[in-house]
C-alpha cells in the first residue's frame, strides 16, 4: 500500500536512518544519496521513493511537484512507479549470465525514472526532471522520421 506524502515528516532524519540500516548490504547512505542527487543540476530530483513488496515510502518530492497533484493522483503515479520497479528484478534466471541488475532507467518525455533494485520485491526509485539523452534522443528521432 503506498501512502500519499504529507507535509514533510518530522522524523524524516530517523526513518532515513531505519532505511540505511536496512541497506547495509549495499553501503547506501539514503540521505546523502539523496542530498547529492538534490544538488544535481542538470536533471533535478523530482521524486525519491523506497519500495519493499507492497508497501512505500516517499522519502523526498519537491514542493512543486507535490502542489500538481492531488493525494490520490499522487498515490497514484507512485503505485506504478513501484509496480514498473518490482517487475525488475536484481536477478533473472534466463539473464543470469549478464550479473545482477544494478539499474533500470525509464526516459519518458517529461520526466526520467531510475530504479534500483536492491533485494527480490525491494528498491529505489527516483524521478527526475528530463535532460538529453544523445543515445535516447538518437533512435527517437530516427523512429519518427520513418
Amino acid at each position: 500500500m503506498v501512502d500519499a506524502p504529507q507535509e514533510p515528516q518530522e522524523n524524516l532524519d530517523e526513518e532515513l536512518d531505519d532505511i540505511s540500516d536496512d541497506l547495509q548490504d549495499v553501503k547506501t547512505d539514503v540521505r546523502s544519496l539523496i542530498d547529492q542527487l538534490r544538488d544535481q543540476t542538470d536533471a533535478p530530483l523530482r521524486l525519491a521513493v523506497r519500495f519493499s513488496g507492497d508497501e512505500s515510502d516517499v522519502l523526498f518530492i519537491r514542493e512543486d511537484v507535490r502542489e500538481q497533484y492531488t493525494d490520490s493522483e499522487l498515490e497514484e503515479r507512485i503505485e506504478t512507479i513501484v509496480m514498473k520497479g518490482l517487475g525488475d528484478p536484481p536477478r533473472e534466471q534466463p539473464l543470469f549470465d549478464f550479473g545482477t541488475l544494478d539499474a533500470t532507467i525509464r526516459w519518458y518525455e517529461n520526466v526520467q525514472v531510475a530504479h534500483f533494485p536492491y533485494r527480490e520485491w525491494s528498491g529505489l526509485a527516483f524521478v527526475f526532471d528530463r535532460r538529453e539523452s544523445p543515445i535516447v534522443d538518437l533512435a527517437k528521432q530516427h523512429l519518427q522520421d520513418e
